[in-house]
């Protein structure tokens, strides 16, 4: 069988499926010290140690790429060779203040991948692609999957605007032209768009597509964590100067004496829905809240965590039920559920929420990272978490503290900040440190 070499071109895509989960959406980064200084070197010979996931992969470190604005590399993509004309590969790595997060991309057409394919952008290529488009974050969980029909996601087409590069959730990161966006919202700056030229002029002459395409620097946005007035002191506030809030956090505050947890979901219009659907038993309760893979909508929930409570065994024996009143791991899976669901509707990430009412305290997290720390999580994975997370809170003297270093360690969350409220009173930041102790500190 004749081998025909495809060196991958994607770096145009990299921003065309962010509605996958929104412009941008990548794994845990992970911090080089001194990347500027060689990215390349560091990357190969740091960042990629342990990366299992393209162990036995050729990675074709000789024909890497890199994108720069005003000097600094931001972006490096890398092809990966594979036989046959039906698939690319590329990995891509980037950098954000000393930062790197890397995914694997994979495009598997339909049909054979032609060699004047590699003259167009990649935008152009996924314009006339039937097949399937996939990403996965070297590390972390997160891989994400689109069928695509003729340039179009069959199961997300633009809600406005023409094709998929057209999509809502792209144009905060990057210009029709392919440009690339940095700075922040109120002051964007567009550096225009960066092409890599294509050697040897008009094209290739030979069935191998061009070792360096014609392609447009993806978008790349980088803009302050919580810009004014939308940091989570702010927005806890607002939502404690509300009627509806108040009134749920009220309801709920006097259900935690129930046998089975209760609460509310919030879809993004505002609307509150309460729930009361809990599988509870003598032992365990936990409540139902609206599937995430179905009611993408849903940007925040309260729920009980209700007082401890005694029951008899089979032998006549008196148990206590002593539960955590502090979020459960899968607590945190659906609040990043939210995130991820969000970041794919172009939403911002600083509205979701989660809140935990137990009869002497109210909890609640915010997201205060950046869009690469967002990771989901698999039934597998979750089933891992509760023995460590119950080992580790049940005899806890700091359910604050401990909880935040149970997301760091155990889940690999980070910008994630806890918020200790008083209905009628002040609100308490509670965050983890570098140095893995936590600070507090009053809201204003």
């Amino acid at each position: 069988m004749k081998k025909n070499y495809f060196t991958a071109l994607i770096a145009g895509s990299f921003l065309f499926l962010s509605s996958l989960h929104s412009c941008i959406h990548e794994s845990l980064e992970t911090e080089i010290t001194n990347v500027q200084q060689d990215p390349v070197f560091y990357i190969k010979n740091e960042y990629m140690r342990g990366k299992d996931m393209v162990a036995g992969k050729l990675i074709e470190w000789e024909k890497v790429r890199e994108y720069k604005h005003e000097g600094t590399v931001v972006l490096i993509t890398v092809p990966v060779k594979n036989e046959g004309n039906r698939l690319i590969e590329e990995l891509t790595f980037r950098i954000d203040n000393g930062k790197v997060s890397g995914h694997l991309w994979k495009f598997e057409s339909n049909s054979d991948f032609t060699p004047s394919d590699y003259n167009l952008t990649a935008h152009e290529i996924m314009g006339k692609m039937t097949g399937k488009v996939s990403y996965t974050s070297l590390e972390g969980s997160m891989r994400y999957e689109k069928q695509i029909v003729r340039g179009e996601m069959i199961d997300e087409v633009a809600k406005s605007g023409s094709g998929s590069a057209d999509a809502p959730a792209c144009r905060a990161c990057h210009d029709r032209n392919g440009g690339l966006i940095i700075g922040t919202p109120g002051n964007p700056i567009d550096t225009g768009p960066v092409v890599i030229p294509n050697p040897g002029g008009s094209g290739p002459t030979n069935p191998f597509p061009p070792d360096n395409p014609t392609i447009p620097i993806p978008g790349v946005i980088i803009i302050p964590n919580n810009p004014p007035g939308n940091d989570p002191c702010s927005k806890i506030k607002g939502q404690k100067g509300t009627a509806a809030y108040n009134q749920n956090i009220s309801d709920l505050k006097g259900k935690t004496g129930e046998k089975k947890e209760t609460g509310y979901s919030q879809k993004a219009n505002g609307e509150f829905t309460y729930h009361s659907k809990a599988s509870t038993n003598e032992g365990s309760n936990s409540l139902s809240l609206p599937d995430a893979t179905v009611y993408k909508d849903v940007s925040g929930y309260m729920h009980t965590h209700v007082d401890n409570t005694t029951y008899f065994d089979d032998a006549g024996n008196e148990i206590t039920r002593t539960g955590i009143k502090m979020f459960s791991p899968a607590d945190v899976d659906y609040f990043m559920d939210m995130l991820a669901n969000a970041q794919a509707a172009g939403r911002p990430l600083n509205d979701v929420y989660a809140v935990m009412v137990s009869t002497n305290s109210i909890y609640q997290i915010r997201f205060t990272g950046t869009a690469g720390q967002v990771k989901t999580f698999t039934d597998d994975q979750m089933k891992t978490f509760s023995d460590p997370y119950i080992k580790q809170m049940e005899n806890s003297k700091n359910l604050a503290s401990d909880f935040l270093k149970f997301l760091k360690d155990n889940m690999g969350i980070e910008g994630v900040n806890l918020y200790r409220i008083q209905q009628m009173g002040k609100t308490t930041e509670i965050k983890l440190g570098p140095d893995g102790k936590t600070k507090e500190s009053d809201c204003p």
